[in-house]
């Protein structure tokens, strides 16, 4: 069976920054706190936490510990708050996420109303909204038709949106307003993955995601890959492959999502080489 391996997969510039960022943290202070995941993956999460970092479910929990700021964002409530307590915070916000941030607030400024087209639920969107005073958030085509919008308009996107629920949304806003601005805020590492994913499903019997179940641009991957070969799973761990899925299969395609580190897709790799014998195309 040959594999052929994603030449973009793995932890994308913004979760490499924060998990650095967590680390080199870690040296100079003994714990520090987070509220929720710092990037969507157990198995990251789970070697921080063993150096030192500590989850915690309120402000109020921090203590004297300095408050790390996740990857996708923190609604700005929240960090006022912490910054009123007196709390030494460490932002491990993705840039490219803080560039949503900028321009939606542009976007508000000129008297627009903001659409957020992203997950309601994803701590991105609940960021995003968060700054804005009259936010609109867009999940699907279907929320379209019941949109109450006004005629001046925004759009910006949660970074890891897939690329066709998009395409099949901005066409129907644009008929609910007459002065709609668009700012395609889809990270490149999000463009890029969800290109090469076409490739990989459509020219292998099988695909592998890698990617833990939180992780929202794993589940795209998965979802895109899905779409076009049936034969497409989606694992967190080596222990979660079927021998099964390659009883007819000759050729398997990789990928990861940007939340999932080097070294556990390359022991994924060695693992079904191992199990199969063949060396990697």
């Amino acid at each position: 069976m040959k594999i052929e391996v994603a030449q973009h997969c793995g932890f994308c510039s913004g979760v490499k920054n924060a998990v650095q960022l967590a680390k080199n943290s870690l040296e100079k202070q003994k714990n520090i706190a987070v509220l929720g995941d710092l990037v969507h993956n157990k198995v990251v999460m789970d070697e921080l936490k063993d150096n030192g970092l500590v989850f915690v479910d309120s402000l109020d929990k921090v203590g004297n510990m300095p408050l790390l700021l996740r990857a996708h964002g923190t609604d700005v409530n929240l960090i006022y708050a912490a910054k009123e307590m007196g709390l030494n915070i460490i932002d491990a916000t993705c840039p490219l996420v803080r560039e949503i941030h900028k321009h939606a607030r542009e976007l508000e400024e000129e008297g627009r109303q903001v659409i957020v087209i992203g997950d309601r639920g994803h701590d991105e969107v609940i960021g995003i909204v968060s700054r804005l005073h009259d936010p609109y958030i867009i999940e699907s085509p279907d929320g379209v038709d019941s949109s109450k919008l006004k005629q001046r308009t925004g759009v910006v996107i949660q970074s890891t949106q897939r690329i066709e629920n998009v395409q099949n949304i901005l066409p129907l806003l644009l008929t609910k307003s007459c002065d709609c601005r668009i700012i395609n805020t889809i990270c490149e590492p999000t463009r890029r993955n969800q290109t090469e994913i076409l490739s990989l499903a459509k020219n292998n019997d099988c695909v592998i995601v890698i990617g833990d179940p939180t992780s929202a641009n794993s589940n795209r991957l998965f979802e895109v890959s899905r779409s076009l070969n049936e034969h497409t799973y989606m694992v967190a761990s080596k222990e979660e492959i079927n021998p099964i899925w390659f009883n007819d299969c000759t050729s398997l395609g990789i990928t990861a999502g940007a939340s999932t580190p080097g070294k556990l897709i390359e022991e994924i790799v060695a693992y079904i080489n191992f199990s199969n014998g063949d060396n990697k195309k």
